[in-house]
């Protein structure tokens, strides 16, 4: 019994030392962070006058960088109106060169390739048979000629027909059927016909290149808020240049794609070609009566 008397007290002596222990440690922390809240030091605060100048500074700075903005606006409103200027010139010279070219072009189809009938660009140049005399006319031209000799009251031919332009006599028509083809008295002029479709489809081309225009993209349109603020490769209006310019080509604008002379030429030479496979494929039997309905229907 002594010995657990003893022990029982040893234990509570040992918790009581132990609670003791703990609550002085507690202490001793509190005590140490109470120092070392008090030893920290405290920061100073800024001077009202300090926020103003960094506000001051601040603005000084916006104030350059919209400076050095607009000066690089201006530099490059300067660029662009070189640029148009620059551009502008390219055009009219651009101009100058085709609408050239296309005067030369229409100055050889006029000397070279211009019917002693109507005066105009041959449309289905024909040639006569025999060709003792070379000359060549439009389609519709010679067959005009050619049943202008006709007789309306008997259909036929009682006389030579002779060219219009050197009096060589053609041979005359038959009139029993069926005819041989070669008293056809048409020989097409192929080579005269390629030139004349070739040279007519570069002024279509050419004129219709004219009015050259650089194109931009229309985020490119305008420069917001420059001096200039002018449209890139747009025109509201004509030049006093371009418009004198179309005044003194007038005579090529009708050559252009869906232009007047050239609907006309087409019309011309579409209406030639057909009339004249016609008569060739019924040349051989062809009647008075069948002459004198194709006299008529070509006007003459």
């Amino acid at each position: 019994m002594a010995r657990a008397t003893r022990a029982t007290a040893a234990t509570a002596t040992t918790r009581q030392s132990t609670r003791r222990s703990s609550r002085l440690n507690n202490q001793e922390i509190k005590n140490n962070a109470v120092v070392e809240i008090q030893q920290r030091p405290k920061r100073a605060r800024k001077p009202i006058g300090s926020s103003s100048s960094l506000l001051e500074g601040g603005v000084s700075m916006l104030l350059g960088n919209f400076t050095e903005c607009r000066r690089k606006a201006d530099e490059l409103d300067a660029r662009s109106a070189s640029l148009s200027k620059r551009e502008d010139e390219a055009r009219t010279l651009m101009q100058g060169i085709v609408i050239r070219e296309s005067k030369a072009t229409l100055a050889q189809l006029e000397e070279h390739f211009t019917c002693p009938l109507c005066y105009e660009i041959m449309a289905q140049p024909y040639s006569l048979n025999p060709g003792q005399c070379g000359h060549t006319f439009c389609a519709l031209c010679i067959l005009r000629h050619f049943f202008s000799r006709l007789h309306r009251a008997c259909g036929g031919w009682h006389e030579s027909v002779d060219c219009p332009m050197c009096r060589s006599l053609l041979v005359i028509t038959p009139d029993r059927t069926p005819r041989l083809d070669i008293t056809f008295p048409f020989v097409p002029n192929r080579t005269a016909a390629a030139m004349c479709e070739s040279m007519i489809e570069k002024l279509s081309q050419s004129t219709a290149s004219s009015s050259l225009v650089v194109k931009r993209e229309e985020s490119e349109g305008r420069w917001p808020g420059s001096e200039c603020d002018m449209e890139w490769g747009r025109k509201k209006g004509k030049s006093k240049e371009e418009e004198e310019m179309e005044e003194e080509n007038a005579d090529l604008a009708g050559w252009r794609e869906g232009g007047n002379t050239r609907t006309e030429w087409l019309k011309k030479d579409r209406q030639g070609k057909e009339e004249m496979t016609d008569l060739l494929r019924r040349w051989t039997s062809m009647r008075s009566q069948e002459f004198v309905n194709l006299k008529q229907r070509l006007g003459v």
